[in-house]
């Protein structure tokens, strides 16, 4: 049997309007705080409970390893792939994480991601199976989510829409 990880990653539009900024703002804790109580839901690099805190390349994550950014990605068009937000979650299952994801105030947050984020060439996601007792690190997620990018889905690096992101 094995869990699934979960790693995200987005850049923040630097044209983004303040007041949608004020309100993404306001809605990562609730986000992150509705996670730790969603079926299915392992854990979080970053802690429990804690919310959404800005992360530094280099900050050490015990467990999760030290966090970095997938500077392999396709071009950035001179953005700065620093103005980031990144997450890493375990799950249980897909499903766990896609019901997650895909309802409640996550689902209503998503509809608005390009009125935070840009719109690039790379994924915004990326799901792979992990063994019951491993935790997922920032570095597996960079790399699969550079994986994804360069070489498509496979059953080593996947997204929710295919076909070994369906439950």
């Amino acid at each position: 049997m094995s869990n699934i990880a979960l790693y995200t990653f987005g850049v923040l539009d630097p044209a983004a309007d303040p007041a949608a900024m004020d309100d993404f703002s306001t809605r990562g804790p609730k986000i992150f705080s509705a996670s730790d109580d969603a079926p299915g839901f392992l854990g979080r690099a970053g802690g429990d409970g804690d919310g959404y805190t800005a992360h530094e390349p280099g900050e050490d994550f015990g467990r999760w390893g030290i966090y970095l950014l997938p500077l392999g990605l396709p071009d950035f068009a001179g953005h700065d792939p620093h103005a980031h937000i990144a997450t890493l979650s375990l799950w249980r299952d897909v499903e766990s994480a896609r019901l997650f994801v895909y309802n409640g105030l996550h689902r209503e947050s998503l509809k608005l991601r390009y009125d935070w984020f840009l719109k690039g060439p790379w994924p915004g996601h990326v799901l792979w199976n992990i063994e019951d007792d491993v935790v997922p690190s920032w570095s597996d997620g960079v790399a699969r989510l550079e994986a994804l990018a360069r070489d498509g889905e496979s059953a080593q690096h996947f997204t929710f829409g295919s076909r070994w992101g369906r439950a």
